[in-house]
């Protein structure tokens, strides 16, 4: 997969979490905004229709206490209803909603009586009822009564802005402790959220934890109703992946097994024709035939040993194990191997309380396959070295050899199965060392490729102390 392909599909993932966040609060914006709007224009209407009611009754009252005669006693009226006949700047006492409601009394063209904040103009069209007029730069509501008996127009009015300020009030009181609840709803969302995606992180995490060669199913009592399904298509895949591979393994140890008797009776039915023989073209085909049952034969048991690397060990299968006893039967093993080649095999152990966790068998067949490939490539009269010590709560096991090595830059090529080192002289399987990388990770072991101070390669494992 190239980065361009791996980009896009970056960019159509999205998370779970932030879709049902941002989508529940537009969903409340929607139901915030259409009530707020409803909220609006109803309250907008009512007012008016309230004050409109209060307007036409205040002109009718207003009516029935002044007539023609009462206007002489103008100052009489306008303490009656609480009001100076003054300028605005002198009537302190006068609430700020009183300086936007005004009445007149008009005779003809002419102004007989207002009120202090009331303007000189006409506050409508001298027309019976209502009506909307702009004076002097503000909007005014008025109700206008025609007085039969007296003659004269009586007009009450107040600004418009005192009904848009009521609206506005209503409406505000409604919308704006939504909209302030608005960023509490986004957290309570992101976190419930959260909380509800848990158990698919907690089953992630439970996978991503996991060595690949666990394929048991994942448990998780926790998990909801709704996360089962997923947790049961998981488990079917890893129980699959499971019988897969352990039918894998058998055929390869099956395999191996049928194969190896048949091979050493070949081995030795060669043998001995090959002491029979007289020599000559004969004895040289049976020497071949020799070589390649002992090659093919090596590699069967490298396969048997790669199949029991691939079997799921856990730490409950794992016993202490004495590193330096390990050492020394593997020494006495091959002896007699690096002594038909004349080479000096050494063992070295500096503490005999070199102990480790670990499974026996794999970490003897791990010894075995790199001292048999130190004393299969030193040449004959070399040297091989086995040393076993306690360094720093670390125990520390090497193989050196005086043999060609492997050059630097193909020593992380040699981990791979089936690759061989060019030039050596030596027919191997390519799988000695693929099968000592898995037995160290299989332990969570480490190891090295190094130059040996024999002249040829070292190979060097540090493995955790036993506590």
């Amino acid at each position: 997969m190239n980065k361009n392909t791996a980009a896009t599909k970056a960019k159509k993932q999205y998370s779970i979490r932030r879709y049902l966040t941002l989508n529940l609060i537009a969903l409340a914006l929607v139901m915030t905004v259409l009530p707020g709007v409803f909220v609006y224009f109803d309250a907008a209407h009512e007012v008016e229709e309230i004050f409109d009611a209060n307007l036409a009754q205040s002109t009718r009252v207003l009516h029935g206490i002044i007539n023609r005669e009462s206007i002489q006693y103008k100052q009489a009226i306008l303490d009656s209803l609480h009001l100076k006949d003054g300028s605005e700047d002198e009537d302190d006492d006068a609430h700020e909603y009183e300086r936007k409601l005004a009445f007149q009394i008009w005779d003809g063209d002419e102004l007989v009586i207002k009120s202090p904040f009331a303007p000189s103009s006409p506050l409508s069209k001298l027309s019976s009822g209502f009506s909307s007029i702009d004076v002097e730069g503000d909007q005014w509501r008025a109700f206008t009564l025609y007085s039969v008996h007296d003659k004269w127009w009586l007009i009450l009015a107040e600004r418009t802005d005192i009904r848009g300020e009521l609206t506005n009030d209503i409406s505000n009181s409604h919308i704006l402790p939504i909209i302030i609840f608005i960023p509490i709803l986004a957290l309570f969302v992101w976190f419930v959220t959260k909380k509800g995606l848990a158990p698919l992180h907690r089953i992630a995490t439970k996978v991503k934890q996991r060595s690949y060669r666990n394929l048991k199913t994942v448990e998780d009592p926790e998990s909801p109703l709704e996360v089962n399904d997923l947790l049961l298509e998981i488990n079917h895949l890893f129980t699959h992946l499971n019988e897969a591979h352990e039918r894998e393994r058998r055929f390869v140890g099956d395999a191996a097994h049928e194969l190896r008797t048949p091979l050493a009776s070949l081995l030795i039915h060669t043998e001995n024709a090959i002491d029979e023989s007289e020599g000559g073209e004969l004895e040289e085909s049976l020497i071949s035939m020799k070589h390649g049952i002992a090659r093919l034969s090596h590699l069967v048991g490298q396969l048997l040993s790669l199949s029991r690397t691939e079997g799921n060990f856990s730490q409950g299968q794992y016993s202490e194990v004495s590193a330096s006893e390990l050492c020394q039967n593997t020494y006495n093993m091959l002896l007699d191997k690096a002594l038909s080649k004349q080479q000096k095999l050494s063992v070295n152990i500096n503490d005999d309380k070199c102990l480790l966790q670990g499974n026996t068998a794999l970490l003897s067949s791990l010894l075995r396959n790199v001292l048999d490939n130190a004393i299969r490539y030193t040449p004959e009269k070399g040297q091989v070295e086995l040393s076993c010590s306690r360094e720093n709560n670390k125990v520390i096991i090497y193989v050196a050899d005086s043999g060609p090595g492997i050059p630097a830059e193909l020593r992380e090529r040699v981990r791979d199965r089936f690759y061989r080192v060019t030039g050596s002289g030596q027919q191997g399987s390519g799988l000695g060392l693929s099968i000592v990388d898995k037995i160290t990770d299989i332990h969570g072991a480490k190891w090295q490729l190094l130059d040996s101070r024999l002249g040829g390669l070292c190979v060097r494992f540090e493995f955790d102390i036993s506590v």
